[in-house]
Protein backbone atom coordinates (compact mmCIF):
# COMPACT_ATOMS: atom_id res chain seq x y z
CA UNK A 1 0.00 0.00 0.00
CA UNK A 2 0.83 3.65 0.11
CA UNK A 3 2.80 5.06 3.03
CA UNK A 4 1.52 8.02 4.97
CA UNK A 5 3.50 11.05 6.11
CA UNK A 6 6.03 9.95 8.75
CA UNK A 7 5.74 6.23 7.92
CA UNK A 8 8.63 4.08 6.71
CA UNK A 9 8.50 1.08 4.41
CA UNK A 10 11.04 -1.32 2.96
CA UNK A 11 10.65 -2.33 -0.67
CA UNK A 12 12.33 -5.06 -2.68
CA UNK A 13 11.45 -3.27 -5.92
CA UNK A 14 14.38 -2.35 -8.13
CA UNK A 15 13.45 1.34 -8.32
CA UNK A 16 11.36 4.06 -6.74
CA UNK A 17 10.38 7.59 -7.68
CA UNK A 18 9.45 10.41 -5.26
CA UNK A 19 5.81 9.98 -4.27
CA UNK A 20 5.39 6.66 -6.12
CA UNK A 21 4.71 4.68 -2.95
CA UNK A 22 3.19 7.45 -0.88
CA UNK A 23 4.32 10.37 1.25
CA UNK A 24 6.46 8.34 3.67
CA UNK A 25 10.05 7.17 3.39
CA UNK A 26 10.84 4.15 1.21
CA UNK A 27 14.09 2.22 1.46
CA UNK A 28 15.05 -0.17 -1.35
CA UNK A 29 16.49 -3.34 0.19
CA UNK A 30 17.35 -6.91 -0.75
CA UNK A 31 14.90 -9.73 -0.02
CA UNK A 32 17.22 -10.94 2.76
CA UNK A 33 17.20 -7.56 4.50
CA UNK A 34 13.41 -7.35 4.09
CA UNK A 35 12.93 -10.78 5.70
CA UNK A 36 15.32 -10.07 8.58
CA UNK A 37 13.65 -6.71 9.18
CA UNK A 38 10.15 -8.24 9.17
CA UNK A 39 11.21 -10.76 11.81
CA UNK A 40 12.94 -8.18 14.01
CA UNK A 41 10.42 -5.36 13.57
CA UNK A 42 13.08 -2.84 12.58
CA UNK A 43 15.62 -2.45 9.78
CA UNK A 44 18.06 -5.32 10.30
CA UNK A 45 20.83 -7.17 8.51
CA UNK A 46 20.42 -10.92 7.96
Amino acid sequence: GMTGEGEVQLSTSNRNFPGKQGAGDTYLVSPLVAAASALKGEIALP
